[in-house]
């Protein structure tokens, strides 16, 4: 049977709270978590990869077009996260498999605008991925903001002050103890040749990155910032960071935000975005495992 490639939809767009962080980061480099690349020998080959040539950005990136343009299908192993990794002392297994999921399904749904996601072997890519260092989120830093915000919160509820009628108020990060990942990932073909490669480091910063009583805060939603990333590279085979900003179609918003089913019902494997649950649990700084159920059934997907 033929398989035949899926039309593109609004490939991963550039999100405006993505724009607001790098304005954020030429606003005040000290308010962000400190990013670091280290080739940590889980790729195949590292001299293919070139550094992106957008100077907000921290990777080092390479795609085969002509490779993908015979990609029909492809299979994602699940992401691995040590305990050993470097800086995840402080995490414990709950809490580095929803970080792990969380890139996953970011990268599921962005495979999916175009491929046919598969989970047997038969597939003309795999992709794998391996978290190769985390700065952890700062409690005491997150707890502050959280504090204050929810302080602003209820002055508007009660009428006192600046805050009266307007509801929450975003309360800049205390710069400190923010978080950061890094990752490195590859598409192999059946040959196992690599035909896209990513070495990926984001950061968290005081503006636009979420607070909560976590220390895998941070990290849980940068790695869906890279599983965006690492889709849309293995999808295009362009640098996803130069990516033009768009307006979310209203698939995106459904399942990414909605967590509603995906397009692909192999993504399953990777469970549901939190959705509402996890939106109001944002809003009072709940952490991330309590809201995200993980991969379906609890396992991570094969």
């Amino acid at each position: 049977m033929i398989t035949r490639p899926k039309t593109p939809r609004s490939l991963s767009p550039r999100s405006l709270p993505r724009l607001a962080a790098a304005s954020a980061l030429m606003l005040s480099v000290a308010a962000c978590g400190t990013v670091l690349l280290n080739d940590n020998g889980s790729l195949t080959r590292y001299d293919l990869l070139r550094a992106s040539t957008e100077a907000s950005t921290t990777a080092r990136l390479y795609a085969d077009q002509a490779a993908l343009a015979r990609t029909r299908t492809v299979r994602i192993i699940p992401t691995s996260f040590p305990a050993n990794t470097a800086g995840a002392a402080g995490l414990n297994e709950v809490e580095r498999r929803v970080v792990a999921n969380n890139a996953d399904r970011a990268l599921c749904y962005e495979l999916s605008l175009k491929y046919d996601v598969v989970s047997t072997r038969d597939a003309d890519l795999t992709v794998r991925a391996q978290v190769t260092r985390v700065e952890p989120t700062n409690l005491v830093g997150a707890g502050s903001t959280i504090g204050l915000s929810a302080a602003v919160t209820v002055a508007s509820q009660v009428g006192v002050g600046f805050a009266e009628g307007i509801g929450r108020v975003p309360i800049p990060r205390v710069p400190i103890g923010l978080g950061s990942l890094t990752v490195e990932a590859e598409a192999l073909d059946r040959r196992r040749q690599q035909r896209v490669a990513m070495v990926w480091g984001g950061a968290s910063n005081s503006f636009t990155s979420q607070p909560r009583f976590s220390p895998a805060s941070d990290a849980y939603d940068l790695a869906g910032d890279f599983g965006q990333d690492l889709g849309y590279l293995i999808a295009t085979g362009q640098d996803p960071f130069k990516a033009p900003l768009s307006i979310p179609t209203w698939d995106r918003v459904r399942i990414t935000t909605l967590g509603e089913a995906p397009l692909d019902p192999d993504c399953e494997a990777f469970g549901r975005a939190p959705g509402v649950n996890g939106i109001a649990g944002d809003y009072i700084g709940l952490p991330p495992d309590w809201t995200d159920k993980g991969p379906a059934n609890g396992l991570p997907a094969r």
